[in-house]
């Protein structure tokens, strides 16, 4: 039963993404917002939905869980997502970073979430803190002018772009549907989860970390696939930079508002810190103006390494 409540809750998480993104692209058209501000709130925040609705689902009565889907998420996102698309580019890899105040907050969010989830009473300050480092981080992507530029085509989880000449009526009911769909696979994806953390006998954190994070990631996955088969890979780092930030900043936000429960920070410490290494990794391009294209034979290195990090990163979590 648990198998099945995760199959088609990952099945409502994927085809609600797919419809509120593409609601929200109408919106951002009829607004007459440019491609890369479209690019930097859509993207990220698209693919980033299903760990929103989640780790929001399960706050109440199951914050472990929430935040290990988060913190997992993160993870696989630096690790697995852009590790396979260096392992299968054809070409030099664009390794374009956002500017450098952006990386800044998004590796100081991380160091803040020490703070915020390391005691088994998460403080008042927790949440309004997040929140406005993400505001934060958005203004200074908008000011700095560096964001990665992406196609439309890039950011739907299934490369599906939003139909022209449509209404603004017709896009936010289209929004609607997605959200709606997204709140019942979420609520099957955590029952799912909760009953797989019930059979295996793992903690709600370390189901949240390796389950239900990599579940919810699969829009990141698709979307950066979809990408780099497009010609744009450029895109990629920015989607795993900016799915990263939301994850932690936004999604964490919620979590700390909503937690109804004590939270176990003897469970949730190994993932604060594969969490912290996991967002300097895709800040490093930002913070050091790394060159600003990745070899083919030095990418496939990379992207090795990547992988072979996160298995070891989910080993050691799953012994805490």
């Amino acid at each position: 039963m648990p198998i099945l409540q995760l199959a088609l809750g990952l099945v409502g998480l994927l085809a609600g993404a797919e419809f509120a993104v593409k609601g929200a692209l109408g919106v951002a058209r009829r607004l007459g917002w440019p491609a890369w501000l479209t690019g930097l709130v859509l993207l990220a925040t698209g693919t980033s939905l299903p760990e929103l609705f989640v780790a929001g689902f399960a706050a109440p009565e199951h914050p472990d869980l929430g935040l290990g889907t988060l913190f997992g998420s993160n993870v696989f996102n630096s690790t697995v997502v852009f590790g396979a698309l260096l392992l299968v580019a054809r070409r030099p890899m664009p390794a374009e970073g956002v500017g450098r105040l952006p990386a800044v907050l998004l590796v100081g969010g991380s160091a803040l979430a020490f703070l915020a989830f390391g005691a088994a009473e998460i403080p008042g300050w927790a949440a309004p803190a997040l929140l406005l480092g993400y505001a934060l981080l958005l203004i200074s992507s908008v000011r700095s002018g560096t964001t990665p530029r992406v196609d439309e085509a890039d950011i739907l989880p299934g490369g599906v772009a939003a139909a022209p000449g449509r209404s603004m009526a017709w896009s936010l009911g289209v929004m609607a549907v997605g959200f709606a769909i997204l709140a019942l696979g979420s609520d099957a994806f955590l029952r799912g989860a909760l009953g797989a953390s019930e059979a295996l006998g793992w903690n709600e954190g370390f189901v949240g970390y390796l389950i239900a994070a990599v579940g919810t990631s699969a829009p990141e996955l698709l979307t950066s696939w979809n990408a780099a088969r497009h010609g744009h890979s450029g895109a990629v780092l920015g989607n795993v930079f900016g799915s990263n930030a939301f994850n932690l900043l936004i999604s964490g936000g919620v979590v700390a508002v909503l937690a109804g429960a004590p939270i176990d920070p003897a469970h949730l410490q190994p993932q604060l810190v594969v969490n912290f290494a996991a967002c300097l990794l895709v800040a490093l391009p930002g913070l050091l103006r790394l060159p600003a294209r990745i070899p083919v034979r030095f990418g496939r290195a990379l992207g090795v390494v990547l992988l072979l990090a996160w298995l070891l990163a989910s080993w050691q979590v799953g012994l805490a």
